[in-house]
């Protein structure tokens, strides 16, 4: 079982650019791929100072973070320019982030230039931090079923020839229902929905992948 202490988020934060090209007609997004898990920034003005301000993070607990650290698994971004009215997708450059280096505590956030940067004449950047956060979901035993309130067992009048053990749940296979009690009492359709607020002890994937992903905007 993993402690909700051990839960955290790896978060990416992308932040701005400088040393675009100045392209009217087209936009700029970020994607950014981990572990074959993939997000991606919304589409912004292609100026020559792109603002991104969001932040992309993937839930991951310290044990499959440590195995990712020792295999020194990549977080790899991915600059395009998108034309609207094509769809067309040319790939402007990339940038390589060690994980090794997020920690837990708050990180300046830095400016990184583009490798294989399609503006050749530009030195284009883009200023993103790396951190790792508690993951702040609520905790295990925040939510517990409850169970019902007695019953008297007193039944209505008008099913006063109805004996209370007789009122039991039997699916109606053809029918798609489950039927309770004797059919010539049964008048009444009811709608039961479950809701299930999360889950624990969940095996865990022996090749150590990340938990899921979450986008925010900063």
């Amino acid at each position: 079982m993993v402690s909700k202490s051990d839960q955290l988020l790896i978060v990416v934060s992308i932040l701005e650019g400088r040393h675009f090209p100045k392209r009217p007609k087209h936009m700029l997004v970020v994607e950014a791929k981990f572990d074959g898990e993939q997000l991606a920034t919304d589409p912004v003005d292609h100026t020559d100072q792109p603002e991104f301000a969001t932040e992309l993070a993937w839930e991951i607990d310290r044990k499959a973070l440590h195995q990712h650290r020792l295999q020194r698994t990549p977080i790899k971004l991915q600059c395009f320019a998108l034309d609207p009215l094509s769809s067309a997708k040319e790939t402007i450059g990339y940038i390589v982030l060690d994980l090794r280096t997020a920690q837990e505590t708050k990180q300046a956030p830095k400016w990184y230039q583009l490798l294989s940067n399609k503006y050749s004449k530009f030195k284009s950047e883009i200023q993103i931090s790396i951190a790792l956060e508690t993951d702040t979901k609520a905790p295990v035993d925040s939510f517990k079923a409850k169970g019902a309130p007695p019953r008297d067992g007193k039944v209505p009048a008008s099913l006063s020839g109805l004996d209370p053990k007789d009122v039991v749940a039997v699916l109606n296979e053809e029918e798609g229902y489950h039927q309770i009690g004797p059919a010539e009492y049964c008048t009444d359709y009811f709608i039961m929905s479950v809701t299930i607020a999360f889950a624990t002890q969940l095996e865990q994937p022996e090749d150590g992948r990340f938990l899921g992903q979450r986008q925010r905007t900063v």
